[in-house]
């Protein structure tokens, strides 16, 4: 039998520093992970040329539609997961994990069998240029194949993160990772499997991650794993589970539907504007890289001190994770003036007009992105909480604002509006989190004070 290893607690100690050391690892993960759609576009756009990184492009956000759903399911589960962690009751802690495997199974069929047959009537329906509508339909297909394996992967990852363990599931991302990576070059330079190769890869590379992740899973927190009786009365817990995990869906959802419409007004825009926001969009995962990490940080430190019923480090940590995300929001601004065009240049070669555009459209992401960071920080927490209507109508709201992009700014203002979407929509999706949190910040005020906060 597996020797029992007590999960690491994010309880105690000074709240910056624990989110901080939680974070880095998700940190390297994700900056790993953008440093993956780098080499993938710079494989598709060196090798398969400009209507191949905007077949890959056009396809982005509907991908991110059909996963992003399914991530935000399972990183619901594996909220409630955390939470447990953190009260510290072994059973409930089993039931959990039980919850989040069948739901996740049953909903990744589901939505395999749904989505998958919708790909090509969306991309026509976002106006996706003729010439490259039969490669990016067939990346879809592929991707869509593996949601099974995606949504497992990010649960498995969930439960171990819950745990304190941070930086395991970051190894096993590199490993995917570095797989995708060598599978691209294989499949595309090697093989001219064209746009179906990189797909390929990618779904090939989550099955290895999510292999590791399980065996992990198995050695380090044996006392996780559900036991027989756990399967029949974790049925008790699918409601509460669902409530949160179909809320984080939705949320994350909605906000692709906005995506997409935006996606559509930049299809009409022509093939080489796709290919540079592609480009573009590529240095603008990297500068929300360590946003997301502390946001996701966040949230399994707020979710472990709400289970061990310690208000006042919730609120400690909360205002020093928005000086944190401050702090780094500034740097990115400054550091995008210097990298920007050199980075797009590696992927738009031979194409001096897309570089310009997509230097533009960084220069715009990187002045406003600390807006995301303080958003992401209140979202996490509240989500953390337990929280659901206002991570819900944040969504709403940003997708409200990519909607009204879609169909005034981009017609009207074209590429400065394509600039615009991102900015107004991260401060419109902040305005119901501020909102919700001094709300419930005045309901539970009498358990600290405003000194120990500050």
């Amino acid at each position: 039998m597996a020797k029992k290893i007590e999960p690491t607690l994010l309880t105690d100690g000074n709240p910056a520093r624990r989110i901080i050391v939680f974070a880095l690892p998700i940190f390297f993960a994700e900056f790993l992970g953008i440093f993956y759609t780098m080499a993938d576009a710079f494989i598709v756009g060196r090798w398969l040329g400009i209507n191949g990184l905007a077949a890959v492009g056009t396809s982005y956000n509907l991908i991110c539609f059909f996963n992003g759903f399914a991530i935000g399911l399972s990183s619901g589960f594996t909220v409630i997961t955390a939470q447990r962690v953190g009260a510290g009751n072994e059973e409930d802690i089993r039931r959990s994990v039980a919850s989040g495997i069948t739901l996740c199974f049953f909903a990744s069929v589901a939505l395999t069998a749904l989505l998958m047959p919708l790909s090509r009537p969306l991309l026509t329906l976002i106006h996706t240029p003729q010439e490259i509508i039969d490669d990016a339909n067939g990346y879809v297909l592929i991707i869509m194949s593996g949601i099974l394996v995606s949504m497992f992967n990010y649960l498995l990852f969930g439960i171990i993160q819950a745990g304190g363990d941070s930086f395991t599931p970051t190894v096993f991302y590199v490993i995917g990772n570095v797989c995708n990576i060598i599978l691209d070059i294989i499949c595309v330079v090697v093989l001219h499997w064209g746009i179906r190769g990189v797909a390929l890869a990618t779904v090939f590379s989550q099955v290895v991650a999510a292999f590791l992740s399980f065996r992990f899973l198995v050695k380090r927190f044996p006392q996780f794993l559900p036991k027989k009786i756990d399967w029949v009365t974790a049925r008790s817990d699918w409601a509460a589970h669902l409530s949160l995990g179909v809320s984080m869906g939705f949320q994350r959802s909605i906000v692709e539907v906005g995506n997409i419409l935006v996606q559509a007004s930049i299809n009409s825009l022509g093939a080489l504007t796709i290919a540079a926001v592609t480009a573009a969009q590529r240095v603008r995962g990297f500068n929300m890289a360590p946003l997301f990490a502390v946001s996701r940080a966040q949230a399994t430190y707020v979710a472990q001190n709400y289970g061990a019923k310690k208000m006042d480090r919730v609120y400690k940590g909360i205002f020093q994770g928005c000086l944190i995300n401050l702090g780094i929001g500034i740097f990115m601004a400054v550091l995008n003036l210097f990298t920007g065009a050199p980075i797009v240049s590696l992927f738009l070669i031979d194409s001096p007009e897309a570089i310009i555009l997509a230097n533009r459209y960084i220069l715009f992401t990187g002045y406003t992105v600390f807006i995301l960071g303080i958003m992401l920080v209140f979202r996490s927490s509240l989500q953390g909480l337990g929280q659901r209507f206002a991570p819900n109508l944040c969504g709403v709201m940003e997708t409200v604002m990519s909607i009204f992009a879609a169909f005034i700014l981009i017609p009207n203002m074209g590429f400065t509006g394509v600039c615009l979407v991102n900015p107004l929509s991260w401060f419109a999706s902040g305005i119901p989190l501020y909102i919700a949190f001094v709300i419930y910040w005045k309901k539970t005020k009498e358990q600290i004070s405003i000194k120990e906060v500050m």
